[in-house]
């Protein structure tokens, strides 16, 4: 696609006429920005950043202009932004409150906003939280009124320390902050949306701020009617996994759906070959490229667009794995048979698989036979093997104890390539003998 001409205007506000900006909605966060990240501390450095006039990183918003849509969009400084506005209602959200519910990932987010100075050199790293400044906004969005909305909510917390009840109505009216605006020329939808998230993500990966799941579902933008595919929704808007999470770090996460996509993609276009998925992908700390790439080339990007291996995907095309696009036929019957089977997982009481052992034995074959090869398990989830009645769930459950007292090798190398890739295998032919 040729280069997208746009134009850039810079410029500086007031930090109060950021507030208004954010309170009156003219400027918002896209649905790919992640949730907010900072804590306490990080607004205390960023307000003394800016008492001392030190140099702060511009924020950089975008017109989308687009039919009936007309929307400025913060592609770079939501921690900053948000901050300030907290520092102005004098209000911090509970991270312990909003950390409740489902996590995309337990990979560590870093610092999306490197504009302050460290002089001792450290890396903020924390989870972000499920809470964007958007949830303080309602009809009415004075700084009165959101203070009255949310003064006796536990899930917030008042700032009190000495660096936010200094601050008057003057600094946030004489304090500047900059920014670049980008217009882009084009109208046409897909043209837009594509410089977008590249440009989003170029900002966001190559700089190293965002954590590597955010990072990804920057590209989702480029494809809405995909969007769904990529994160395990039915057309109505239900996970797939029906919540199941995994437990890592002794907590529960939400299961990335692309890892099972992109192995089965690869599985199912080299005819079940296990040996032929993930090949250069063996360290663990290298996979999310590879997820990545498989979003990348699910959307059309290309070879060109492949961080490693270009050709990994060739032969994975979407049209023939998905005929007269059903994969959401496919999610809904996935669902529908999760539901069913999935008092049998011996999930935890958070709903959760305790080991990757357990979720890939459960999920590899389910999903590879129902998503990729449009079928369904049979009724009775049992069958004749001569004399002997064999059953789903014992099967797939005896080969989870089998792994798990394999000795502590395994154990400590789960996801080690080969483990995985006969995880892969085994849970697919087990789960042949069970589907019609």
């Amino acid at each position: 696609m040729a280069a997208l001409n746009s134009k850039v205007y810079y410029g500086e506000y007031s930090l109060k006429h950021w507030i208004d900006l954010i309170l009156t909605r003219n400027i918002e966060l896209p649905e790919y920005q992640r949730h907010f990240v900072w804590q306490e501390r990080d607004i205390k450095r960023l307000i003394k950043s800016l008492k001392e006039k030190q140099f702060v990183q511009p924020v950089t918003i975008a017109l989308y202009n687009i039919e009936e849509q007309k929307k400025n969009l913060i592609l770079d400084g939501q921690q900053r932004l948000t901050s300030i506005l907290l520092a102005y209602i004098g209000y911090l959200p509970d991270r312990k409150k909003f950390m409740e519910g489902d996590n995309d990932t337990n990979l560590l987010a870093e610092e999306d906003d490197s504009a302050l100075d460290d002089t001792e050199g450290n890396t903020s790293k924390q989870h972000s939280i499920l809470w964007k400044f958007n949830e303080l906004l309602s009809d009415k969005n004075s700084k009165e009124d959101i203070v009255r909305r949310i003064r006796d909510d536990e899930r917030y917390t008042q700032l009190t320390g000495h660096e936010f009840t200094d601050l008057t109505d003057e600094f946030f009216e004489n304090t500047f902050m900059g920014f670049s605006y980008i217009i882009p020329e084009s109208t046409i939808q897909t043209e837009v949306q594509d410089v977008f998230s590249k440009l989003f993500r170029n900002i966001n990966y190559f700089g190293k701020k965002l954590n590597v799941m955010e990072s990804r579902k920057s590209l989702y933008f480029q494809n809405m009617d995909l969007v769904r595919y990529f994160e395990g929704k039915t057309e109505d808007d239900n996970d797939v996994l029906c919540g199941i999470k995994i437990i890592e770090n002794l907590q529960p996460y939400k299961i990335d759906f692309v890892r099972y996509l992109s192995i089965l993609s690869q599985y199912w276009a080299n005819d079940s070959d296990e040996s032929k998925v993930l090949v250069g992908y063996s360290a663990f700390s290298s996979r999310e490229s590879f997820y990545a790439d498989y979003v990348s080339y699910v959307l059309g990007q290309g070879a060109d667009e492949q961080e490693s291996r270009p050709d990994k995907f060739a032969n994975f095309i979407f049209g023939e794995a998905f005929h007269n696009n059903c994969w959401p036929e496919r999610f809904n019957n996935l669902e529908q048979t999760i539901k069913r089977v999935k008092a049998s997982m011996g999930l935890n009481a958070r709903n959760s698989f305790s080991t990757w052992i357990d979720a890939d034995y459960w999920l590899f074959g389910l999903i590879y036979h129902i998503v990729f090869k449009g079928k369904s398990l049979n009724e009775t989830l049992s069958r004749k093997e001569g004399d002997t009645e064999k059953t789903l769930q014992n099967e797939i459950s005896t080969k989870i104890e089998e792994k798990k007292n394999g000795g502590n090798n395994y154990m400590k190398n789960t996801n080690r390539l080969g483990n995985l890739r006969e995880r892969l295998k085994e849970s697919c032919e087990i789960y042949s003998k069970y589907v019609q």
